[in-house]
Protein backbone atom coordinates (compact mmCIF):
# COMPACT_ATOMS: atom_id res chain seq x y z
CA UNK A 1 0.00 0.00 0.00
CA UNK A 2 1.38 3.31 -0.94
CA UNK A 3 1.28 6.01 1.21
CA UNK A 4 0.11 8.53 -1.25
CA UNK A 5 -3.13 6.55 -2.89
CA UNK A 6 -4.24 3.67 -1.54
CA UNK A 7 -6.12 2.79 -5.48
CA UNK A 8 -4.27 -0.73 -5.69
CA UNK A 9 -5.90 -1.35 -1.87
CA UNK A 10 -9.25 -0.39 -3.69
CA UNK A 11 -9.79 -3.48 -4.92
CA UNK A 12 -9.68 -5.89 -2.28
CA UNK A 13 -11.41 -3.19 -0.34
CA UNK A 14 -14.77 -3.40 -2.69
CA UNK A 15 -14.62 -7.25 -2.33
CA UNK A 16 -14.57 -6.77 1.13
CA UNK A 17 -11.25 -8.73 2.02
CA UNK A 18 -9.38 -6.20 3.95
CA UNK A 19 -9.09 -6.44 7.70
CA UNK A 20 -10.44 -4.02 9.94
CA UNK A 21 -6.82 -2.07 10.58
CA UNK A 22 -6.88 -1.81 6.61
CA UNK A 23 -10.33 -0.76 6.00
CA UNK A 24 -9.64 1.78 8.68
CA UNK A 25 -6.81 2.97 7.16
CA UNK A 26 -8.71 3.43 3.22
CA UNK A 27 -11.71 5.24 4.65
CA UNK A 28 -9.44 7.89 6.67
CA UNK A 29 -7.69 7.88 3.26
CA UNK A 30 -10.53 8.01 1.10
CA UNK A 31 -11.76 11.20 3.24
CA UNK A 32 -8.92 13.44 2.76
CA UNK A 33 -8.51 12.34 -1.20
CA UNK A 34 -10.12 13.13 -4.10
CA UNK A 35 -8.61 11.22 -6.46
CA UNK A 36 -8.57 7.99 -4.70
CA UNK A 37 -12.67 8.09 -4.11
CA UNK A 38 -12.87 9.00 -8.00
CA UNK A 39 -11.38 6.15 -8.77
CA UNK A 40 -13.21 4.21 -6.07
CA UNK A 41 -16.74 5.22 -8.09
CA UNK A 42 -15.58 4.31 -11.29
CA UNK A 43 -14.27 0.56 -9.50
CA UNK A 44 -17.54 0.62 -7.98
CA UNK A 45 -19.57 1.48 -10.97
CA UNK A 46 -17.80 -1.22 -13.07
CA UNK A 47 -18.50 -3.95 -10.42
CA UNK A 48 -22.16 -3.28 -10.91
CA UNK A 49 -22.07 -3.06 -14.54
CA UNK A 50 -20.39 -6.49 -14.76
CA UNK A 51 -23.02 -8.05 -11.95
CA UNK A 52 -25.68 -6.59 -13.88
CA UNK A 53 -24.86 -8.86 -16.96
CA UNK A 54 -26.59 -12.15 -17.77
CA UNK A 55 -24.25 -15.19 -17.76
CA UNK A 56 -23.40 -16.61 -21.25
CA UNK A 57 -24.08 -20.49 -21.24
CA UNK A 58 -21.37 -22.66 -23.02
CA UNK A 59 -22.53 -24.54 -25.88
CA UNK A 60 -23.88 -28.41 -25.11
CA UNK A 61 -20.83 -30.97 -25.69
CA UNK A 62 -18.18 -28.14 -25.10
CA UNK A 63 -16.10 -29.25 -22.39
CA UNK A 64 -15.99 -32.82 -24.19
CA UNK A 65 -15.08 -31.73 -26.90
CA UNK A 66 -12.30 -29.44 -25.10
CA UNK A 67 -10.66 -32.75 -23.40
CA UNK A 68 -11.18 -35.09 -26.33
CA UNK A 69 -9.10 -32.03 -28.15
CA UNK A 70 -6.26 -31.91 -25.34
CA UNK A 71 -6.13 -35.63 -24.97
CA UNK A 72 -5.17 -35.97 -29.11
CA UNK A 73 -2.81 -33.00 -28.68
CA UNK A 74 -1.45 -34.92 -25.44
CA UNK A 75 -0.73 -38.50 -27.49
CA UNK A 76 1.10 -37.01 -30.34
CA UNK A 77 4.68 -37.05 -30.45
CA UNK A 78 7.29 -33.99 -29.74
CA UNK A 79 9.03 -34.87 -32.57
CA UNK A 80 6.35 -34.66 -35.96
CA UNK A 81 9.58 -33.24 -38.34
CA UNK A 82 10.31 -35.19 -41.41
CA UNK A 83 13.88 -34.23 -40.67
CA UNK A 84 14.97 -33.58 -36.69
CA UNK A 85 16.97 -30.72 -35.53
CA UNK A 86 20.32 -32.24 -34.88
CA UNK A 87 22.51 -30.40 -32.46
CA UNK A 88 25.47 -28.76 -33.81
CA UNK A 89 28.13 -31.14 -33.83
CA UNK A 90 25.93 -33.88 -35.44
CA UNK A 91 24.99 -31.56 -37.93
CA UNK A 92 28.82 -30.70 -39.05
CA UNK A 93 29.56 -34.93 -38.67
CA UNK A 94 26.58 -35.18 -41.10
CA UNK A 95 27.89 -32.79 -43.49
CA UNK A 96 31.30 -34.13 -43.46
CA UNK A 97 29.81 -37.67 -44.26
CA UNK A 98 27.94 -36.19 -47.13
CA UNK A 99 30.92 -34.35 -48.14
CA UNK A 100 33.04 -38.13 -48.13
CA UNK A 101 30.41 -40.21 -49.77
CA UNK A 102 29.61 -38.18 -52.73
CA UNK A 103 33.46 -37.73 -53.17
CA UNK A 104 34.00 -40.92 -53.42
CA UNK A 105 30.86 -41.63 -55.41
CA UNK A 106 32.21 -38.85 -58.16
CA UNK A 107 35.86 -41.04 -58.02
CA UNK A 108 34.41 -44.16 -58.84
CA UNK A 109 31.88 -42.80 -61.51
CA UNK A 110 34.81 -40.91 -63.40
CA UNK A 111 37.73 -43.58 -62.93
CA UNK A 112 38.93 -44.64 -66.30
CA UNK A 113 38.87 -48.13 -67.07
CA UNK A 114 40.84 -50.41 -68.99
CA UNK A 115 44.41 -51.25 -68.58
CA UNK A 116 47.00 -49.36 -67.36
CA UNK A 117 48.80 -48.91 -70.71
CA UNK A 118 45.92 -47.54 -72.47
CA UNK A 119 45.77 -44.40 -69.85
CA UNK A 120 47.65 -41.67 -70.34
CA UNK A 121 49.52 -39.95 -67.56
CA UNK A 122 50.23 -36.26 -67.47
CA UNK A 123 51.63 -33.65 -65.52
CA UNK A 124 49.88 -30.22 -64.17
CA UNK A 125 49.13 -28.28 -66.98
CA UNK A 126 51.07 -29.99 -69.58
CA UNK A 127 49.63 -30.51 -73.40
CA UNK A 128 49.08 -33.76 -75.39
CA UNK A 129 51.98 -32.70 -77.66
CA UNK A 130 54.05 -31.99 -74.47
CA UNK A 131 53.32 -35.52 -73.47
CA UNK A 132 54.19 -37.34 -77.06
CA UNK A 133 57.37 -35.38 -77.01
CA UNK A 134 58.41 -36.68 -73.52
CA UNK A 135 57.55 -40.09 -74.62
CA UNK A 136 59.49 -39.97 -77.78
CA UNK A 137 62.34 -38.28 -75.86
CA UNK A 138 62.04 -41.31 -73.41
CA UNK A 139 63.03 -43.65 -76.10
CA UNK A 140 66.63 -45.47 -76.40
CA UNK A 141 68.68 -43.54 -78.30
CA UNK A 142 71.88 -44.41 -80.09
CA UNK A 143 74.55 -45.56 -78.04
CA UNK A 144 77.57 -43.29 -77.24
CA UNK A 145 80.76 -44.62 -77.89
CA UNK A 146 81.76 -48.20 -77.77
CA UNK A 147 80.95 -48.58 -73.92
CA UNK A 148 76.77 -47.72 -73.98
CA UNK A 149 74.82 -50.30 -75.20
CA UNK A 150 71.07 -49.86 -74.24
CA UNK A 151 69.82 -47.27 -71.93
CA UNK A 152 67.77 -48.13 -68.93
CA UNK A 153 69.39 -52.02 -69.32
CA UNK A 154 69.94 -52.56 -65.55
CA UNK A 155 65.95 -52.20 -64.62
CA UNK A 156 63.35 -55.03 -65.45
CA UNK A 157 61.99 -54.75 -69.06
CA UNK A 158 58.34 -53.97 -69.40
CA UNK A 159 56.25 -55.67 -71.67
CA UNK A 160 56.22 -54.60 -74.95
CA UNK A 161 54.53 -54.90 -77.85
CA UNK A 162 54.41 -53.89 -81.04
CA UNK A 163 50.89 -52.30 -81.67
CA UNK A 164 49.86 -51.80 -85.73
CA UNK A 165 46.53 -50.85 -87.15
CA UNK A 166 45.05 -50.98 -90.75
CA UNK A 167 42.30 -48.61 -91.55
CA UNK A 168 40.22 -48.05 -94.50
CA UNK A 169 38.18 -44.79 -94.85
CA UNK A 170 35.70 -43.43 -97.32
CA UNK A 171 35.53 -39.71 -97.07
CA UNK A 172 33.37 -36.91 -99.10
CA UNK A 173 36.67 -35.14 -99.64
CA UNK A 174 40.24 -36.63 -99.15
CA UNK A 175 41.95 -32.99 -98.99
CA UNK A 176 39.97 -32.70 -95.88
CA UNK A 177 40.57 -36.16 -94.30
CA UNK A 178 44.08 -35.07 -95.01
CA UNK A 179 44.07 -32.30 -92.88
CA UNK A 180 42.00 -33.85 -90.39
CA UNK A 181 44.68 -37.14 -89.96
CA UNK A 182 47.38 -34.30 -89.26
CA UNK A 183 44.82 -32.75 -86.66
CA UNK A 184 45.02 -36.23 -84.86
CA UNK A 185 48.20 -37.26 -85.01
CA UNK A 186 49.41 -34.11 -83.78
CA UNK A 187 47.22 -33.56 -81.01
CA UNK A 188 47.48 -36.91 -80.00
CA UNK A 189 51.31 -36.20 -79.93
CA UNK A 190 52.40 -37.86 -82.79
CA UNK A 191 53.29 -37.29 -86.61
CA UNK A 192 52.82 -38.26 -90.09
CA UNK A 193 55.62 -40.69 -91.01
CA UNK A 194 54.66 -41.39 -94.56
CA UNK A 195 51.82 -40.21 -96.97
CA UNK A 196 50.64 -40.89 -101.08
CA UNK A 197 48.35 -39.59 -102.98
CA UNK A 198 47.07 -40.83 -106.81
CA UNK A 199 43.62 -41.07 -108.73
CA UNK A 200 42.43 -43.66 -110.24
CA UNK A 201 39.20 -43.51 -112.81
CA UNK A 202 39.41 -39.49 -111.55
CA UNK A 203 38.78 -41.00 -108.08
CA UNK A 204 41.48 -39.46 -105.46
CA UNK A 205 42.67 -41.64 -102.94
CA UNK A 206 45.65 -41.31 -100.64
CA UNK A 207 47.06 -43.43 -97.40
CA UNK A 208 48.33 -42.09 -95.01
CA UNK A 209 51.18 -43.69 -92.02
CA UNK A 210 50.74 -42.19 -88.94
CA UNK A 211 52.66 -42.86 -85.89
CA UNK A 212 51.42 -41.83 -82.54
CA UNK A 213 52.45 -42.85 -79.16
CA UNK A 214 51.10 -46.19 -77.34
CA UNK A 215 48.45 -44.42 -74.65
CA UNK A 216 46.91 -42.40 -77.36
CA UNK A 217 46.71 -45.61 -79.83
CA UNK A 218 42.87 -46.49 -78.61
CA UNK A 219 41.63 -42.95 -78.62
CA UNK A 220 43.29 -42.07 -82.23
CA UNK A 221 41.91 -45.47 -83.81
CA UNK A 222 38.45 -44.16 -82.20
CA UNK A 223 39.14 -40.86 -83.76
CA UNK A 224 39.31 -42.23 -86.98
CA UNK A 225 35.38 -42.74 -86.85
CA UNK A 226 35.27 -38.73 -87.00
CA UNK A 227 37.38 -38.35 -90.32
CA UNK A 228 34.51 -40.51 -92.47
CA UNK A 229 33.19 -44.04 -93.01
CA UNK A 230 35.70 -46.33 -91.88
CA UNK A 231 34.80 -49.53 -93.97
CA UNK A 232 37.70 -51.92 -92.66
CA UNK A 233 39.69 -51.56 -89.47
CA UNK A 234 42.38 -54.40 -88.52
CA UNK A 235 44.30 -54.04 -85.19
CA UNK A 236 47.18 -56.41 -84.53
CA UNK A 237 50.03 -56.46 -81.60
CA UNK A 238 53.43 -58.24 -81.36
CA UNK A 239 54.79 -58.79 -78.59
CA UNK A 240 58.38 -58.65 -78.21
CA UNK A 241 59.12 -58.39 -75.24
CA UNK A 242 61.19 -61.78 -74.73
CA UNK A 243 63.33 -60.94 -78.07
CA UNK A 244 64.46 -57.34 -76.45
CA UNK A 245 65.18 -59.28 -72.72
CA UNK A 246 67.07 -61.73 -74.94
CA UNK A 247 69.00 -58.70 -76.28
CA UNK A 248 69.39 -56.85 -73.36
CA UNK A 249 71.49 -59.73 -71.98
CA UNK A 250 73.14 -60.89 -74.66
CA UNK A 251 74.84 -57.35 -75.34
CA UNK A 252 75.75 -57.12 -71.35
CA UNK A 253 77.55 -60.43 -72.07
CA UNK A 254 79.29 -58.76 -75.33
CA UNK A 255 80.43 -55.87 -73.64
CA UNK A 256 81.74 -58.20 -70.47
CA UNK A 257 83.59 -60.17 -73.42
CA UNK A 258 84.63 -56.99 -74.89
CA UNK A 259 86.17 -55.99 -71.70
CA UNK A 260 87.91 -58.89 -70.76
CA UNK A 261 89.74 -58.41 -74.45
CA UNK A 262 90.77 -55.18 -73.44
CA UNK A 263 92.65 -56.22 -70.92
CA UNK A 264 94.77 -59.07 -72.90
CA UNK A 265 95.34 -56.13 -75.38
CA UNK A 266 97.32 -54.43 -72.55
CA UNK A 267 98.72 -57.38 -71.52
CA UNK A 268 99.90 -59.52 -74.42
CA UNK A 269 103.79 -58.26 -76.30
CA UNK A 270 103.22 -60.64 -79.12
CA UNK A 271 102.29 -59.38 -82.65
CA UNK A 272 100.49 -61.99 -83.59
CA UNK A 273 98.36 -62.08 -80.91
CA UNK A 274 97.73 -58.34 -80.67
CA UNK A 275 96.02 -58.99 -84.26
CA UNK A 276 93.64 -61.80 -82.89
CA UNK A 277 92.63 -59.95 -80.25
CA UNK A 278 91.95 -57.51 -82.63
CA UNK A 279 90.22 -59.26 -84.71
CA UNK A 280 87.75 -60.82 -82.17
CA UNK A 281 87.19 -57.23 -81.10
CA UNK A 282 85.88 -55.79 -84.64
CA UNK A 283 83.81 -59.14 -84.38
CA UNK A 284 82.36 -58.23 -81.15
CA UNK A 285 81.71 -55.03 -81.47
CA UNK A 286 79.86 -55.52 -85.04
CA UNK A 287 77.37 -57.62 -82.91
CA UNK A 288 77.34 -55.20 -80.44
CA UNK A 289 76.19 -52.64 -82.83
CA UNK A 290 73.75 -54.73 -84.90
CA UNK A 291 71.92 -56.19 -81.32
CA UNK A 292 71.79 -52.49 -80.01
CA UNK A 293 69.87 -51.57 -83.52
CA UNK A 294 67.66 -54.36 -83.17
CA UNK A 295 66.81 -53.30 -79.38
CA UNK A 296 66.60 -49.76 -80.98
CA UNK A 297 63.93 -50.58 -83.60
CA UNK A 298 61.85 -52.80 -81.17
CA UNK A 299 61.76 -49.90 -78.20
CA UNK A 300 60.78 -47.21 -81.18
CA UNK A 301 58.26 -49.66 -82.59
CA UNK A 302 56.26 -50.32 -79.13
CA UNK A 303 56.52 -46.79 -77.83
CA UNK A 304 55.06 -45.73 -81.00
CA UNK A 305 52.11 -47.54 -82.36
CA UNK A 306 52.06 -47.33 -86.09
CA UNK A 307 48.43 -46.79 -88.07
CA UNK A 308 48.08 -46.71 -91.92
CA UNK A 309 45.09 -45.61 -92.76
CA UNK A 310 43.67 -45.75 -96.71
CA UNK A 311 41.71 -42.63 -97.74
CA UNK A 312 39.10 -43.47 -100.68
CA UNK A 313 37.00 -40.14 -101.92
CA UNK A 314 33.37 -41.36 -102.71
CA UNK A 315 32.17 -41.80 -105.86
CA UNK A 316 29.87 -38.96 -106.50
CA UNK A 317 26.40 -41.09 -108.20
CA UNK A 318 24.35 -39.49 -111.50
CA UNK A 319 20.73 -40.00 -111.68
CA UNK A 320 18.39 -38.65 -113.84
CA UNK A 321 15.64 -38.67 -110.89
CA UNK A 322 14.54 -35.70 -108.93
CA UNK A 323 14.93 -37.14 -105.61
CA UNK A 324 17.76 -40.00 -104.89
CA UNK A 325 15.66 -41.98 -102.12
CA UNK A 326 18.53 -44.63 -101.53
CA UNK A 327 20.89 -41.61 -100.45
CA UNK A 328 18.14 -40.23 -98.11
CA UNK A 329 17.50 -43.69 -96.78
CA UNK A 330 20.87 -44.07 -95.87
CA UNK A 331 21.13 -40.44 -94.08
CA UNK A 332 17.89 -41.19 -92.37
CA UNK A 333 19.74 -44.71 -91.41
CA UNK A 334 22.81 -42.71 -89.94
CA UNK A 335 20.83 -40.46 -87.75
CA UNK A 336 18.69 -43.18 -86.56
CA UNK A 337 21.59 -45.28 -85.57
CA UNK A 338 23.45 -42.33 -84.26
CA UNK A 339 20.39 -41.34 -81.66
CA UNK A 340 19.84 -44.85 -80.60
CA UNK A 341 23.81 -45.03 -79.33
CA UNK A 342 23.11 -41.68 -78.19
CA UNK A 343 20.29 -42.80 -75.98
CA UNK A 344 21.51 -46.24 -75.18
CA UNK A 345 25.13 -44.01 -73.94
CA UNK A 346 22.67 -42.10 -71.60
CA UNK A 347 20.74 -44.86 -70.22
CA UNK A 348 24.31 -46.38 -69.09
CA UNK A 349 25.68 -43.60 -67.55
CA UNK A 350 22.62 -43.21 -65.47
CA UNK A 351 22.55 -47.13 -64.90
CA UNK A 352 26.04 -47.01 -63.77
CA UNK A 353 25.39 -43.91 -61.22
CA UNK A 354 22.37 -45.95 -59.78
CA UNK A 355 24.26 -49.10 -59.54
CA UNK A 356 26.96 -47.07 -57.50
CA UNK A 357 24.19 -44.98 -55.11
CA UNK A 358 22.33 -48.28 -54.51
CA UNK A 359 25.12 -49.19 -51.16
CA UNK A 360 24.77 -45.04 -50.21
CA UNK A 361 20.99 -44.99 -50.08
CA UNK A 362 20.90 -48.60 -48.75
CA UNK A 363 23.30 -47.31 -45.76
CA UNK A 364 21.63 -44.98 -45.30
CA UNK A 365 18.15 -45.92 -44.95
CA UNK A 366 19.20 -48.19 -42.50
CA UNK A 367 20.70 -45.46 -40.45
CA UNK A 368 17.99 -43.06 -40.74
CA UNK A 369 15.58 -46.08 -39.20
CA UNK A 370 17.72 -47.02 -36.41
CA UNK A 371 17.93 -42.90 -35.68
CA UNK A 372 14.17 -42.55 -35.77
CA UNK A 373 13.66 -45.70 -33.42
CA UNK A 374 16.12 -43.88 -31.13
CA UNK A 375 14.13 -40.68 -31.47
CA UNK A 376 11.13 -42.41 -30.62
CA UNK A 377 12.52 -43.97 -27.86
CA UNK A 378 13.67 -41.04 -26.36
CA UNK A 379 10.21 -39.76 -25.93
Amino acid sequence: MRSMHVTDALSAYVDGALNEGERAHVERHLETCEDCRHHLSVLRDLVTTVRSVAPVAAPEGFRAQVRARVEQIGARPAATRWWPRLPMPWRVLSAAAAVLVIGIFAVNLLRPEGPVAMREFRGPGESPAVTGDRMRSAAPSAPEGAQRAIPGQNTLALRRVIRTAQVDVEVDKVEDAAERLLRIAEEAGGFIADSSYAETNGVPHASFVLRVPVPRFAGVVASLDGVGRVARRSIHGQDVTEEFVDLEARVRNLERHEQRLLTFMDRTTKVSELLAIEQELTRVRGEVESLTGRARYLSNQSDLATLSVAVRQKTKKTSGALWDFGATLQRMQAAFVATVRQLLAGVETIAVAASALIPVLAFAAVGWVLFRRWRMARI
